[in-house]
């Protein structure tokens, strides 16, 4: 299964951080972190059973008193459940 995880800033018009984070955070899949106090939520979107985070990320763009969405970062890929050990910090021949 692929997973897809972003990380966003919301920018809110001012003196609106605090509404917008109730809003988005009703959405499925969406948490707000910090920045409400400021008028720039950082938020990440992950997928769920329902909707894709990349689609989501773009219906955030239309929540009321958002001003902007900037995508900060993106992971796209297979569930780590691979059989492979991701904590290795070394080649298997202990040359990296």
């Amino acid at each position: 299964m692929t997973t897809n995880l972003c990380s966003c800033v919301l920018h809110t018009r001012p003196g609106y951080g605090t509404r917008v984070r109730g809003t988005v955070t009703a959405i499925p899949g969406v948490e707000v972190h910090a920045g409400a106090d400021v008028d720039k939520l950082i938020v990440t979107i992950e997928d769920t059973a329902d909707t894709q985070a990349a689609d989501v990320f773009a219906e955030l763009s239309g929540v009321p008193d958002v001003i902007n969405t900037i995508l900060i970062y993106h992971y796209g890929g297979d569930d780590l459940d691979d059989g492979f050990d991701h904590t290795r910090t070394s080649a298997p021949d202990g040359q990296g």
